[in-house]
């Protein structure tokens, strides 16, 4: 069958046309150095990429999460390390006149430490974060819970929440109520109203011109050593936080990690198989530019 002229320009110039395409892929490849530059390249990976683009916007938004979450337990904990320091020093001035004390000098020095210790006490649960929140003011948060005039908590026992992975959240809020007074729960550090217990113990004590009460005293030193324990109930739960924290952070690390090998397994570019390819391919278009030119020429004569 005799192929007309015609057929072999239009065959050319199709030839051409495919060799010219896939010279320029091979080009932009080499240039953008990813193999999914636009979703016609490859829509299956496309639909990989994007998914994975989404996921890990998340985990990158978990791991701010955590990192704000992990400073502001810092933050509590440091204040807990103050309050459980400080009832120790408590403990130790209580030890101290156990039994009551006949000396107005040493009434009257152990009542105004005992004084003092309580607004070290509260100054500690007034503890603020780097946004200017009080940290154990639940999450009414804005002012702070605990004055020195009075034993009450001006906060909520509401536990704000972050979340650290899709669909699990970790409690932030140690509230002042559980804290110090004994109240609330989720969890329940103890039934102790620390500051109570001091105000019984200073005035338990006496001052100068008050003589001690040994019962009273007594009495001061066991509901104290009751806060110290719930102190540090509440340093355990704290700690136990920051471990999570600590082990979501490194599972949303190792996550990330994965999920960007398997985009540089899709998007890395063999640039030195590429680079041979390209340069097999211009080899070819331009054999068959002149293979063209040459028909064309012929083409030209049988009209002559």
């Amino acid at each position: 069958m005799r192929i007309s002229s015609n057929t072999s320009a239009i065959n050319s110039i199709y030839n051409l046309q495919k060799g010219q395409a896939t010279f320029n892929r091979l080009t932009e490849l080499t240039t953008s150095e990813q193999n999914v530059n636009r979703p016609s390249d490859d829509p299956t990976a496309t639909s990989t990429l994007l998914n994975i683009g989404d996921t890990l916007k998340a985990i990158d938004k978990y791991s701010t999460n955590i990192t704000k979450a992990t400073t502001f337990l810092t933050i509590t904990n440091n204040a807990l390390t103050g309050i459980s320091d400080t009832i120790s020093q408590a403990k130790e001035l209580v030890a101290s006149i156990s039994d009551g004390s006949d000396s107005a000098t040493e009434r009257q020095s152990v009542h105004d430490q005992l004084v003092s210790l309580k607004k070290q006490i509260i100054d500690y649960a007034n503890t603020q974060s780097g946004d200017n929140t009080y940290v154990f003011g639940g999450t009414s948060n804005s002012t702070a819970p605990f004055s020195y005039t009075s034993n009450s908590y001006g906060g909520d026992g509401n536990q704000s929440q972050v979340e650290i992975a899709e669909n699990s959240y970790q409690s932030l809020t140690v509230t002042g109520d559980r804290l110090l007074k004994g109240a609330g729960s989720n969890p329940s550090y103890g039934s102790t109203d620390i500051l109570q217990t001091l105000d019984n113990l200073i005035s338990a004590v006496g001052d100068s011109t008050t003589a001690s009460d040994a019962t009273a005293i007594q009495q001061g030193a066991k509901d104290l050593e009751a806060g110290a324990s719930q102190i540090n109930n509440a340093q355990i739960d704290v700690a136990a936080r920051m471990k999570r924290l600590e082990t979501m952070a490194t599972m949303n690390t190792n996550s990330k990690n994965t999920l960007e090998n398997v985009v540089s397994d899709i998007q890395n570019v063999d640039l030195t198989t590429v680079g041979v390819q390209l340069s097999q391919q211009q080899s070819a278009y331009e054999a068959a530019l002149a293979a063209t030119a040459k028909i064309s020429s012929l083409s030209l004569l049988d009209y002559l």
